[in-house]
């Protein structure tokens, strides 16, 4: 491994990282930082003056720290600026005219309209003014909203509301997700609070991209694409996803394919790769390398435009931006330099990039290739082009899966087992596709050509969605719910990099270090799931309408549901509680069932030995829990009933001053399947009466420690 002087731009790229990270999870005001930077740079240029300090290299050291610091000082000032654009306060425009304009693809659902909408002006007292701002927008579904497009301008009446925060532990935290992308507000618009604004044309970039796209995808069209096979063409060749079915999309991920659907470094590497070879005889002629790297320039952000301006796009293009500079100044470039350049300069237009999940893959996957590529091409050279290609396409994949596998593991809890086999089949194809969807495209004015290329390309794509669907049946294809903290990712990652360390230097320090890293890797594990011996929890859930009630003893996963919870809700809501408590497959038990009765007993078994439930009275080892809903018939015992919990549910229409005239309990929990009415008449009974209540739809999921230390 070679010093990190070799790689400058790599070295302002840490600090400027590590600004940022400060700038995210540590408030300061931007004024104070701004002052930190001119200080900063006062006495970097101050130091220069000093000639005895600026010759001496005795204090070389003093300006390596102060540069570090003033890169550090960057990043944190960009955060802290870029933060004030993510949170300013849209709900002052509340009730005001604004005008505003779609920069994304609309997505239609059963109900709404989704949009994201860049906020140009507002109309105040007959008077417009320029404001700034984006925000979630949900339209009211109608055959006007459907037909809205990006570059489409609206004018609309809002009641911005801030995008809620997860109520569930663990539950995708959508808020901080959109924060990122600078979106902290939303809205929703009935039909009759907006209107398109009459216009002859627009010329944004971002409607002409959506324009050319559509005529592309229509092209497609006419050549015979439908269904799967047209959705993965529109979404390879043109990065529109929204036309592939949730089943084959899933087969792709489990496949570990799932990256060739969404347009990123691998499509515009082989948009790179087509066009240098076909620009490859203008290196013969004066000018030529410069001319062909304008054309590359030219072509690569043209698809760049063609395909949305997505995240992904933007990075690979501008990745690819600084490879082709490079050569057109006949820079030997390393590639640190130019990968960190690139970095550099996205993180300097938007410092949030950094935790875009998109953005962290892609430069991991990179990485990866440039470092562990080269060395397993060092193990073995093949004899032929065959064999070469083959290892190629071995090395790239396993390189790749290395550096990212731990990212996937945080962020997507699975492991595609088969991805090499996926690799094998997935980069092959997904190049004859963008080469012949490309001449397709662009022979479409030749329909007798164009025809027989698009006859080919649906037979190719059905190939690959066929090959991907097999990979994706077979035994064992992927390793679902792993539980994998950051504190994980880092120890990976250390491991690795002393790993590659040790087989470049060879030196027994480094074997010690890595040894001990995965030791205490292994530790840690060991310890985790000793900690899940012990492990006892009531969670309830907040999942709008519904009841769900989660008793977990060690590994067991036990959650009482009423029969219309849909799995989905299931799986957005609770699969990350249950992945970080490492808990095996759920068994979902009905409500429904718990209250019928039959002629023998109201007992319903439960497969859990410390759970006794007797219609909707529960017993987890010691705890006593009620559920209180429309089945229940007041009357006053002669003793009252005592229990720890009462979880009022389904709009219950007794009174709570005649339940408790049989009840002895410490909370009250309502839970989500109440209405907002029922929820907020029940918190002023029970503040009224004095009882200690947890609204699940106000507060969030309830969550009760049960371990035998509480005992």
């Amino acid at each position: 491994m070679n010093n990190l002087n070799h790689f400058p731009l790599l070295r302002l790229l840490i600090p400027l990282i590590i600004g940022i990270l400060l700038g995210v999870n540590f408030s300061t005001n931007v004024v104070s930082s701004l002052v930190t930077f001119g200080v900063l740079f006062l006495f970097y240029f101050s130091f220069l003056l000093i000639k005895k300090l600026n010759y001496s290299y005795k204090w070389r050291w003093v300006f390596g720290v102060v540069i570090y610091l003033i890169f550090v000082n960057l990043g944190y000032t960009l955060t802290k600026l870029k933060n004030q654009e993510v949170n300013r306060d849209l709900s002052k425009l509340n009730e005001q005219i604004l005008i505003g304009e779609i920069t994304e693809p609309p997505i239609i659902k059963d109900q709404i309209v989704k949009c994201i909408l860049s906020i140009n002006g507002t109309k105040n007292n007959n008077e417009w003014k320029s404001v700034n701002g984006k925000s979630l927008v949900f339209l009211q579904k109608n055959s006007e909203s459907i037909q809205l497009h990006v570059g489409d301008i609206i004018s609309f009446q809002p009641e911005f509301k801030d995008i809620p925060e997860p109520k569930n532990p663990n539950e995708f935290d959508y808020r901080k997700y959109l924060s990122f992308h600078l979106i902290t507000q939303q809205t929703f618009l009935k039909s009759t609070n907006w209107k398109v604004l009459e216009k002859t044309e627009n010329n944004s970039v971002f409607a002409i991209a959506d324009n050319i796209r559509r005529k592309m995808i229509s092209t497609l069209e006419q050549l015979g694409l439908t269904d799967n096979e047209l959705g993965v063409a529109s979404a390879l060749i043109l990065g529109y996803k929204n036309n592939i079915e949730a089943q084959l999309k899933s087969s792709y991920s489990n496949a570990g394919a799932m990256h060739v659907l969404a347009v990123s470094g691998l499509h515009v590497g082989i948009i790179f790769m087509i066009f240098s070879s076909l620009l490859k005889f203008l290196n013969n002629i004066k000018f030529g390398p410069t001319i062909k790297g304008i054309l590359l320039l030219l072509i690569l952000w043209l698809y760049a435009l063609i395909t949305g301006f997505s995240p992904s796009v933007i990075r690979s293009a501008t990745m690819f931006s600084f490879v082709i500079l490079a050569k057109m100044l006949e820079r030997n470039s390393n590639i640190f330099n130019t990968l960190s350049a690139s970095a550099f300069f996205m993180l300097v237009w938007n410092p949030l990039l950094i935790y875009d999940v998109g953005f962290q893959l892609s430069y991991a996957a990179v990485t990866g290739i440039v470092i562990i590529q080269p060395w397993l091409n060092n193990l073995y050279t093949p004899n032929n082009k065959v064999t070469k290609y083959l290892w190629d396409l071995f090395a790239v994949s396993i390189a790749a899966q290395l550096a990212t596998f731990p990212l996937g593991l945080y962020y997507f809890h699975q492991f595609p087992n088969y991805f090499l086999i996926s690799n094998f089949v997935v980069i092959p194809l997904a190049f004859v596709i963008l080469c012949i969807g490309l001449a397709s495209l662009m022979l479409s004015w030749a329909p007798l050509i164009s025809s027989v290329l698009g006859l080919g390309l649906k037979y190719v794509i059905w190939g690959l969605n066929s090959a991907i669907s097999f990979i994706d049946h077979l035994p064992f294809s992927v390793t679902q719910h792993i539980k994998f903290s950051l504190f994980q990712v880092i120890e990976i990652y250390l491991i690795l990099i002393f790993i590659l360390v040790l087989f470049s230097s060879r030196k027994f320090t480094y074997f010690l270090i890595s040894s001990l890293l995965v030791l205490w890797f292994i530790f840690n594990i060991i310890f985790e799931q000793f900690s899940i011996q012990s492990q006892r929890k009531l969670i309830i859930y907040d999942i709008p309408k519904h009841t769900a009630i989660n008793f977990i003893d060690q590994d067991d996963n036990v959650l009482i549901a009423d029969r219309m919870l849909q799995k989905n809700s299931l799986t957005f809501h609770l699969q990350n509680s249950w992945i970080e408590n490492r808990l095996k497959k759920e068994k979902v038990v009905y409500l429904e069932n718990l209250k019928k009765e039959n002629f023998l007993s109201t007992i319903y078994k439960i497969d859990n030995r410390n759970l006794f439930t007797k219609r909707t009275f529960f017993q987890f080892y010691n705890y006593k829990i009620a559920i209180i809903d429309n089945n229940v018939h007041p009357f006053v015992p002669s003793k009252k009933i005592e229990v720890d919990e009462l979880i009022w549910t389904q709009n219950c229409k007794v009174q709570l001053k005649n339940i408790i005239k049989m009840y002895a309990f410490s909370h009250l929990i309502i839970d989500s399947s109440n209405s907002t009415y029922t929820n907020n008449k029940l918190l002023e009974e029970a503040k009224n009466l004095g009882i200690k209540v947890w609204s699940v739809a106000n507060y969030g999921a309830y969550y009760k420690d049960l371990s035998i230390k509480n005992f």
